[in-house]
């Protein structure tokens, strides 16, 4: 029979996972529409195509810079005020697209914006995580609940443009976003014990993170930026957009989905266990894209990847002794790789073709998911 002391814990940390998450799930709509109304309606906006591109990849600039002041912030302020002024930067900054323009105010939001969600995002896998009991369970479940309202707006920004026009939706998901403020202050003050060691920062990734950063980097940031091309590769433009916005809905449904199975799978068998090979099951779908499946690989790769939001986390945490600055290294990892594979992706296609890209990629994470496997077996030998 559990403690009724650990029971008490269980039941404030499953709260906290629950409020966190709510949170983001409150105010990420603004950014994740963002991606699909600035590049349409950019004229409205007072931009440009390069101002768009500069627009829409800055937040992640910002979010990598700013990734290890987390740890410290939330050790002097507290978790809870942190995450709950977070909350309030990120629903102006949602505000900010709808009542400004041009591109200066508009950069100004979108930098607000990437450090609102680095703090809110690494928080969420903080509470989530909690003492390490049942961390799997619980970051699937924050997963899953934030990524709700990610789902939800993608499928209502399309009426809600044409009906109100694209400045007024951003108005209503901005002032929507000002509910996470208040329901952040009904977390705990903190998420760290006073026993909790704050680790020396790394600027060289260890194994992990590099096999994080190159999952990223092909399952994400290449095969994200580069789908649309894939599919108008045997298909008309039009028809390959809606291809591609519909594969896309489909990765957010599949991370609700998966992420409440894979939590409680990792917590039974262990995080560690599912990471060769969902990350070997990438590998073949990249392995089957290259092959002209595109459709067949993409979502093995969806899925795949879906399964590894929830175990990435939990293998940073639990390898570390400072939780937050672990979830840091991390994310900013993760993010590089994004990033980078948004760049390299579409200049590898530009250079070598779709198959020689998406089979070096394959050849790539699963080499790393090897090697880290490897690497690992021999250090708890």
């Amino acid at each position: 029979m559990q403690h009724p002391t650990a029971a008490a814990d269980d039941r404030v940390t499953l709260r906290n996972t629950l409020i966190s998450s709510a949170c983001l799930g409150i105010v990420w709509p603004g950014d994740v529409v963002l991606y699909v109304v600035l590049p349409l309606y950019a004229a409205e906006f007072g931009l440009d195509a390069l101002a768009v591109g500069l627009l829409l990849s800055i937040n992640r600039v910002v979010r990598i810079l700013g990734y290890g002041w987390v740890s410290p912030l939330a050790r002097r302020y507290g978790a809870k005020a942190l995450t709950a002024v977070a909350c309030l930067a990120a629903a102006v900054s949602t505000l900010g697209y709808g009542l400004l323009g041009g591109f200066v105010l508009l950069f100004a939001a979108r930098v607000l914006w990437g450090g609102a969600w680095g703090v809110i995002n690494l928080m969420m896998n903080a509470y989530a995580y909690g003492d390490g009991r049942g961390a799997g369970t619980r970051v699937g479940l924050s997963r899953a609940v934030s990524s709700v309202g990610a789902f939800l707006s993608l499928v209502c920004i399309g009426p809600l443009c044409l009906s109100v026009g694209p400045h007024q939706a951003f108005t209503i998901y901005g002032l929507i976003g000002l509910a996470a403020f208040p329901l952040a202050l009904a977390l705990s003050p903190t998420v760290a014990t006073p026993s909790e060691a704050r680790a020396p920062r790394r600027w060289i990734p260890s194994d992990l993170n590099t096999l994080f950063f190159v999952l990223a980097l092909a399952a994400d940031g290449v095969l994200g930026a580069t789908l649309s091309l894939l599919l108008s590769a045997f298909m008309p433009a039009a028809s390959a957009i809606i291809g591609a916005s519909l594969l896309l809905a489909f990765q957010r449904l599949a991370h609700i989905v998966l992420a409440l199975f894979s939590g409680p799978v990792a917590d039974r068998i262990g995080a560690g266990r599912l990471l060769l090979p969902c990350s070997l099951v990438v590998a073949l779908g990249l392995g089957a894209i290259a092959l002209g499946h595109v459709y067949t690989g993409t979502i093995v790769v969806i899925i795949a990847r879906a399964l590894l939001t929830t175990v990435s986390p939990v293998l940073a945490a639990e390898r570390s002794p400072d939780r937050i600055g672990a979830l840091a290294s991390f994310a900013t990892w993760s993010d590089v790789g994004l990033a980078a594979g948004a760049f390299l992706g579409t200049v590898g296609i530009s250079a070598l073709g779709l198959v020689p890209t998406y089979a070096t990629l394959a050849v790539l994470v699963a080499g790393m998911a090897v090697f880290h496997h490897v690497r690992a077996g021999h250090a708890t030998a």
